[in-house]
């Protein structure tokens, strides 16, 4: 595990969808995955530990993970980035949110686009390796950090169960393989926050998850 890399996990907003800080401890800068439709308690963190953000990832595009994705990428000056696979639900936010009673600010921002495979640089020694990890959405995506030992994957794969696949763009079959192939890769020593509930191990998931086995 790196020596300089911190990371703090939290739940926030209506369906308590958890966000993640990942930073630099030297040099204080800092990356928010998913903001939640309350990027308050992720806003908190970052001015608390007196941290720089350098830049917003988004795992996909549903609501409960992008609602307050705008006004923290106006509130720092930064372009969220994601999959383009994701952006139609990106900017079908606010509607989605009426269903729970949330009043969102339109979606009008175009986030800059991820692809599978590649390394987000954000300084020397902090990096992070996108995984296209589809079935929940079209444009899921984990973020593994090799440095901490850490994969950030949305609703791809939970603590004893996986992401649901009725809604809009959802496959099952995608869904088992995205976890099989991609995410079971992994070390099995690897940490896994997902994007609701507690964090888990790729290992234990393997060994022990009900719905998707290891190969």
């Amino acid at each position: 595990m790196s020596t300089t890399l911190r990371f703090e996990s939290a739940p926030s907003g209506m369906l308590r969808c958890v966000g993640t800080v990942i930073w630099n401890e030297t040099t204080k800068s800092a990356v928010l995955i998913d903001p939640t439709d309350d990027p308050s308690t992720f806003t908190d963190i970052l001015r608390d530990r007196g941290l720089a953000l350098k830049m917003i990832l988004l795992t996909h595009g549903h609501v409960d993970h992008v609602g307050g994705t705008c006004s923290v990428a106006r509130e720092f000056k930064l372009m969220p980035k994601m999959h383009p696979n994701d952006r139609e639900l990106f900017q079908d936010a606010p509607s989605w949110g009426r269903s729970f009673g949330l009043d969102l600010d339109p979606q009008d921002l175009v986030p800059d686009e991820l692809k599978d495979g590649e390394t987000i640089e954000i300084e020397d020694g902090f990096c992070l390796k996108v995984i296209h990890t589809p079935g929940h959405t079209p444009g899921q995506v984990g973020f593994y950090s090799k440095e901490l030992g850490l994969v950030v994957v949305g609703d791809t794969l939970f603590f004893g169960s996986v992401g649901r696949t009725d809604l809009p763009g959802g496959s099952q079959e995608q869904l088992v393989q995205s976890i099989q192939t991609r995410l079971y890769a992994l070390p099995d020593d690897t940490i896994v926050i997902p994007g609701h509930g507690s964090r888990t191990t790729i290992g234990r998931e393997k060994r022990e998850n009900p719905y998707v086995k290891a190969r």
